[in-house]
């Protein structure tokens, strides 16, 4: 389904970027089969949350965080996991809901980071196991 429109947006994604936007439009499609999904309408979201999230970061309205992983290994996420998870257990303790909350926010991405590592590597289940 794709357009002359979607084609342009493309040509400035790399080819690791084109199958994650791929892999993406065709998760929101099998969640959403009525809806129309494109490169052109995910575009048109992105850009409005990026202008949204800007505008946020100027008012201040919103603290951005971004931390790279990228050299973590997963014993330092596990680590990191854990001193992270005493933090957030203590705010709720000791510290107002709304303080509670934003260690909630500014610890998801970890949280979902190990989500991923505590997947199994491997999935291979034979028939009539």
């Amino acid at each position: 389904m794709s357009t002359e429109k979607d084609s342009m947006l493309r040509v400035r994604l790399t080819k690791r970027q084109s199958d994650e936007l791929d892999a993406i439009i065709n998760e929101l499609q099998a969640q959403m089969p009525e809806a129309s999904v494109t490169t052109s309408s995910i575009a048109r979201y992105a850009l409005e949350k990026y202008v949204s999230d800007y505008i946020a970061m100027r008012d201040g309205t919103k603290i951005f965080i971004e931390v790279s992983t990228a050299d973590a290994t997963e014993e330092d996420i596990k680590n990191l996991y854990g001193l992270l998870s005493k933090l957030f257990d203590e705010t709720k303790e000791n510290y107002s809901p709304m303080v509670h909350y934003m260690v909630g926010e500014i610890l998801e991405p970890v949280m979902m980071r190990m989500a991923s590592l505590m997947k199994p590597k491997n999935l291979e289940v034979k028939a009539g196991e």
